[in-house]
């Protein structure tokens, strides 16, 4: 019986990240609350809604979603981050720096290898789920929802500054879909955060050739926006940070 709701909480959040891949919010929220009504205790479904929210403009549900996140898991900097740009959205700024701050001086604890704590080892267990759900989307052939649940299992790995999980999920989203930008992004901050120029150099000029050909003004600003934080690390980012929007 336990097997069997673990597995309708998966399906629930397969079925999310379809709808959202092909722009159905409303659908993807109805899903996600499936799957939190399954998996009471889990943050995810919460923090996968929150980002709906966000993406619909929608910041007051998008607030209230992390906040049930965060009810769950504390210390989920994935729902932190997010309530903060939901924060920012409501103009809420100073709260939203608030958060960020606590948020930041998590990832550094983590980094630190100051002991685990609960509430980042739940996180690194709502991950791996989401890397299963990608899997699972994966061997039925639906190659949408898995590059979502990869991408998504990546940005929260990246958000914990855990380098080599995020990378593999990375690598597992180019699997099922080569051409998706929002993982060569993700892919290029990993890199040049950790100080690998040349692999985060290779990344962000691959990114630049797919906007010479197909423009998308929010995306070529935040490549500028990338660029301008690692420019130190090569000339070939200093241009592209110079360049005109």
């Amino acid at each position: 019986m336990e097997q069997q709701a673990s597995d309708r909480y998966r399906e629930s959040l397969r079925r999310g990240h379809v709808a959202v891949v092909k722009g159905r919010p409303k659908e993807a929220i109805k899903h996600y609350r499936e799957a939190s009504q399954l998996a009471g205790g889990r943050a995810l479904p919460f923090v996968s809604m929150g980002s709906v929210y966000l993406q619909m403009q929608r910041p007051r549900e998008a607030i209230e979603a992390f906040d049930e996140a965060l009810q769950r898991a504390p210390a989920d900097v994935s729902a932190m981050r997010g309530k903060a740009a939901a924060l920012e959205a409501a103009g809420h700024a100073e709260q939203a720096q608030a958060i960020l701050t606590r948020a930041a001086e998590l990832e550094a604890m983590e980094r630190a290898g100051q002991g685990h704590h609960p509430a980042v080892d739940q996180q690194h267990r709502e991950l791996e789920e989401q890397v299963m759900v990608g899997s699972r989307a994966r061997a039925e052939g639906d190659l949408d929802a898995a590059a979502a649940a990869f991408r998504a299992a990546a940005r929260g790995y990246a958000a914990l500054d855990a380098f080599d999980p995020a990378i593999d999920a990375c690598l597992r989203a180019l699997e099922a879909r080569p051409g998706d930008i929002d993982v060569h992004f993700t892919m290029a901050h990993l890199y040049l955060r950790r100080g690998w120029a040349e692999l985060g150099v290779q990344r962000v000029m691959l990114i630049e050739r797919r906007l010479s050909v197909d423009a998308d003004p929010r995306r070529r600003a935040a490549l500028q926006a990338l660029a301008r934080d690692y420019r130190s690390l090569a000339p070939d980012l200093e241009t592209i940070a110079a360049a005109p929007g």
